[in-house]
């Protein structure tokens, strides 16, 4: 199969405006609605029947209903994100954090080069960082929280938290600017350019 299964896979939920894709650690006893792309080892979550798998078996051995190539020079993340079709608002990335550093990093970028070529869209990496496209956002916080940027981005951010923005501010790539904040309620984020809201455990 081809990259065209996945979109005819996803051309069945026209309309709905979440979509999940299960990594690599993903917690085997998640449910998951669809629609769900299960990339590469994600397909160990699987239920028969079940989603759509990508992947090149790198770290999984079972079959695959996209089978990538293991000489290419793009991650099956990459894949699966670059054959989301206009429409899907808000993506849930389960289980592509920890693992190996350079991997995570990747992931971001991949993320961020999406976000960038996409509608207005937010995606989470668990519950634990929020990716928001250029446009005005909105989430709630208790606790402590870091912002940042691949790219300039001019942020706006309003709202129940202890260090806002009220005017437009430059924030310069992985600038330490919005390092360390506190959230106690909604916040209210306006950017140019795709930024990441890094959430930081609970004690």
């Amino acid at each position: 199969m081809s990259s065209g299964s996945i979109k005819r896979y996803l051309g069945q939920f026209e309309g709905h405006e979440t979509l999940t894709l299960a990594g690599p650690f993903c917690d085997p006893s998640a449910t998951l609605g669809e629609p769900v792309i299960f990339v590469d080892g994600g397909a160990r979550c699987r239920k028969p029947g079940q989603g759509i798998a990508v992947g090149d078996g790198d770290s999984f051995d079972g079959e695959m209903d996209v089978l990538l190539n293991r000489d290419k020079d793009f991650s099956d993340l990459a894949f699966a994100l670059a054959n989301i079709p206009q429409g899907f608002s808000e993506i849930h990335l389960l289980g592509f954090l920890g693992g190996r550093r350079d991997h995570e990093i990747f992931n971001f970028g991949e993320v961020h080069r999406f976000l960038t070529a996409a509608a207005p869209a937010q995606v989470w990496f668990d519950d634990r960082v929020l990716a928001c496209s250029t446009g005005r956002w909105s989430f709630c916080r208790h606790g402590g929280f870091s912002l940042g940027a691949l790219e300039e981005s001019r942020v706006r951010m309003s709202g129940d938290c202890l260090y806002p923005c009220p005017e437009p501010t430059r924030f310069k790539p992985l600038s330490s600017l919005g390092l360390s904040n506190f959230g106690s309620g909604t916040i209210r984020l306006e950017c140019s350019r795709p930024v990441f809201v890094f959430f930081e455990e609970p004690d």
